[in-house]
C-alpha cells in the first residue's frame, strides 16, 4: 500500500518550510503567490489530503456546518439536507448530518460536540423551547438558523411554514367531502410543528357550519418505525367507532397507516380518507397517492443555508414564513385506478 504524502514531504518538495505549507494550508498567513503555485503543485503531485477536521478544531469556520434535525428516517429532512448541501458546497463547506431522535438531551449534545468542532453555524430544527440550549454554540460565536419551526425567545434567525395553515387546510378538505369522524395521528419528533398542525384543525372544525357534529380523537405513535406507525391502525380499528377519515402529523405516518389499512382489506378513500402532510416524494409515488399539504422543501433548506452564511456578518434576526398548499390525490378522492388496486388487480 503506498504510504500517504505528509505536510513535511509537500513542504520538501515545494521547497519551502513546514510552516509555510501550514499557512498555505490553514490561510493563517499570506503566502508569496509564486510560493503558493509551487506548494499547490507540490500537493498534486503527491496526492496530498489537508486534514480539515484539524483545520475547523483550529478555527477555520470555513469548511463545516452542522444540520440538527428530529428525525433523520423521515425523508422530508434528508430532501432538505440536499437542498442544504447544495448551497453549502457552493461555500466550499461539508454538512454535518445529526439526528436527534426527537430526544432533548441527544440535542444538547450534539449542539456541544458542533460547538466544539468550532463549526461555522448549524441550521437547527429543535425539540425544545429552552433556548439555553444553544449556548455553547453562542459562547463561540457560531451563528444558528432555526428551520421548520419559529421560536421567537431563541434569537435566532428561522425559516418555517405557517403549520397552523397546514392544518386547517387538511381538515377543512376532509370536512368538504363529508368526512365526521376524523383521527389525528401523530408521532414523537417535532412536537410544537405537530401541536400546530393540530391547532389548525380544531380551528378548521369550530369554524366549519356542521363543525359541532364532528368528533376529533388524536392518537400518537410510540415511536419512528414503520411498524410503530402502523400499529396505530390496530389501536383505532380497536375503538369502539372507526374512523372515515385520518389527518396525519407528517406523509410517513400516513404511508405506513395507508399500506396497513389495504393489507386488511379496508378502502382507500371509500372507507377511510388519509390526508398527510410535507409533500415528500414518496407520498405521490405510493400506491395509492397521498392527499397532503405541500411545504416547499427546495426554497426552505436553501433558504436556511442562505441565511445562515449571511448570518456570518450579524444582520439583524429574520423570519420567514412559508405559506402551505393543498394537494389532492387519490387518498381523498377516488379514481379508477384507486379502486382497481383496492380489489387486488395488478397497478
Amino acid at each position: 500500500m503506498r504510504k500517504s504524502a505528509t505536510v513535511k514531504d509537500v513542504a520538501r518538495h515545494a521547497g519551502v518550510s513546514l510552516g509555510t505549507v501550514s499557512n498555505y494550508i490553514n490561510d493563517t498567513k499570506p503566502v508569496a503567490p509564486e510560493t503558493s503555485i509551487r506548494i499547490k503543485q507540490a500537493i498534486a503531485d503527491l496526492g496530498f489530503v489537508p486534514n480539515r477536521a484539524v483545520r475547523t478544531l483550529r478555527g477555520n469556520r470555513a469548511s463545516v456546518i452542522g444540520f440538527v434535525v428530529p428525525d433523520a428516517t423521515n425523508p422530508f429532512f434528508t430532501e432538505l439536507a440536499r437542498h442544504v448541501e447544495d448551497v453549502a458546497r457552493s461555500h466550499g463547506c461539508v454538512v454535518v448530518f445529526c439526528d436527534t431522535a426527537g430526544d432533548e438531551e441527544r440535542e444538547v449534545t450534539y449542539l456541544r460536540n458542533l460547538a466544539e468542532m468550532r463549526v461555522g453555524g448549524v441550521i437547527l430544527t429543535s425539540v425544545t423551547n429552552d433556548p439555553v440550549n444553544l449556548s455553547d454554540l453562542e459562547s463561540v460565536n457560531a451563528p444558528i438558523v432555526l428551520l421548520g419551526d419559529e421560536k421567537p425567545g431563541f434569537g435566532a434567525s428561522s425559516v418555517c411554514l405557517n403549520h397552523w395553515r397546514s392544518g386547517y387546510l387538511a381538515m377543512n378538505h376532509l370536512l368538504s367531502l363529508g368526512r365526521r369522524e376524523i383521527l389525528y395521528a401523530g408521532g414523537p419528533g417535532g412536537r410544537d410543528v405537530l401541536e400546530a398542525r393540530y391547532a389548525g384543525a380544531e380551528q378548521a372544525i369550530r369554524e366549519h357550519p356542521l363543525g359541532a357534529g364532528v368528533h376529533l380523537r388524536r392518537i400518537d405513535a410510540v415511536g419512528r418505525t414503520v411498524g410503530e406507525r402502523a400499529a396505530l391502525v390496530d389501536a383505532f380499528l380497536a375503538a369502539d367507532t372507526r374512523p372515515d377519515a385520518i389527518m396525519s402529523g407528517n406523509d410517513m405516518i400516513a404511508i405506513a397507516i395507508l399500506n396497513a389499512l389495504l393489507r386488511r382489506g379496508i378502502r382507500v378513500p371509500e372507507d377511510i380518507a388519509i390526508v398527510g402532510h410535507d409533500d415528500i416524494e414518496a407520498a405521490h409515488q405510493a400506491v395509492i397517492p397521498i392527499t397532503t399539504v405541500r411545504q416547499p422543501i427546495e426554497q426552505l433548506g436553501r433558504l436556511a443555508a442562505e441565511l445562515l452564511f449571511r448570518e456570518g456578518d450579524r444582520p439583524p434576526e429574520r423570519h420567514i414564513v412559508f405559506e402551505p398548499e393543498l394537494v389532492v390525490r387519490e387518498s381523498t378522492v377516488a379514481s379508477k385506478r384507486s379502486v382497481r388496486l383496492q380489489v387486488g388487480d395488478p397497478p
